[in-house]
């Protein structure tokens, strides 16, 4: 179970009755991630806004990256939930988040593929699905989606904890 103080914040933001996820959800997922990676350690939580309708990228609302000392170690990007249920705005979302790893891949200090999931090559001859809606869409306040985020977390944070100073 989350902390009281953050479970709070998340409350607030569904009290709030927006569910476009403009701002209401930035504050809940900065003191998440917060505590996830406190701000008394080498962690940095950054986020990155972008408007919806920019060229940039694939209606993305937020993206939180999260730096050891100077070297990224970890990406999360919000959506509208209603975007999941959409296969090409999965893929995009998808093909996107990947893009944007690939970017820090070699400034990140931690393997490659600690946590992302393998990619799902696309066929020229059938559709398939390249980013199953089980893959990205965690609602990380029910338990099972709390459990996997911390699983993430706690991946992440032992592999920091066996770099080189």
């Amino acid at each position: 179970m989350w902390p009281v103080k953050v479970q709070r914040q998340f409350d607030i933001a569904q009290a709030a009755g927006n569910d476009a996820l403009e701002n209401v959800l930035h504050a809940p997922y900065n003191k998440l991630l917060n505590t996830l990676f406190p701000v008394d350690t080498d962690f940095t939580v950054i986020p990155n806004f972008q408007e919806i309708n920019s060229t940039k990228g694939a209606d993305y609302l937020v993206t939180f990256k999260i730096f050891l000392e100077n070297r990224p170690i970890f990406v999360l990007q919000l959506k509208r939930e209603k975007d999941f249920s959409v296969r090409s705005k999965r893929t995009a979302a998808d093909d996107q988040l990947r893009g944007r790893l690939g970017d820090l891949i070699d400034a990140c200090p931690l393997p490659a593929g600690l946590v992302l999931p393998e990619s799902i090559p696309a066929s020229p001859q059938y559709v398939i699905d390249t980013a199953p809606v089980d893959r990205w869409n965690y609602d990380i306040l029910a338990d099972e989606g709390e459990a996997e985020l911390r699983r993430i977390v706690q991946a992440i944070t032992t592999e920091c904890a066996q770099l080189p100073q």
